[in-house]
């Protein structure tokens, strides 16, 4: 495997194992919730040209759902460390640090704002949800602590 890929996948696995630490601590402390077999529901249907759900939780559920909500969880992650080491190398020109892994992991949060809530019947920032500012909240957090992760995950990649 070329080292390049072998870093995006760490530093992207870093940084999901740090991310979902802190979101099983935000779902201890906080009540909230992490619906991945919803993610993977709405993962299926994607593949049977339906994005928006008005409540994915009412659509029937899909064989292996669960693990395909991780799966996609996982994936996209890394593909948000390919991004950020990409952009880091071609356009910043400078090294991973925790103000760009930080500010990377803040822009990433339009992703679950604009898409993935989106997606599953919550409508953009949340708005059709019970709780949108919490939920929109939680979310600007937990892609800070991604975004810090990024820069643990390239510490992690330069330490083996």
């Amino acid at each position: 495997m070329d080292d390049f890929w072998l870093r995006i996948l760490v530093v992207g696995v870093v940084a999901n194992v740090v991310t979902d630490t802190y979101e099983y601590l935000l779902e201890r402390s906080l009540g909230k919730s992490r619906d991945w077999h919803l993610v993977g529901r709405w993962v299926a249907y994607l593949g049977r040209g339906v994005f928006r759900h008005e409540g994915i939780s009412d659509r029937p559920t899909v064989r292996y759902e669960l693990a395909l909500g991780w799966a996609f969880h996982y994936l996209v992650a890394i593909v948000f460390a390919q991004v950020y080491l990409q952009f880091l190398a071609a356009v910043l020109e400078q090294p991973a640090s925790l103000l760009n892994g930080l500010a990377f992991g803040l822009v990433t949060v339009l992703a679950p704002w604009l898409v993935l809530i989106p997606g599953l019947g919550g409508g953009f920032f949340a708005a059709k949800t019970g709780r949108p500012i919490f939920i929109c909240a939680v979310s600007l957090s937990v892609h800070a602590i991604f975004g810090i992760s990024l820069y643990l995950g390239s510490l992690v990649y330069a330490a083996i």
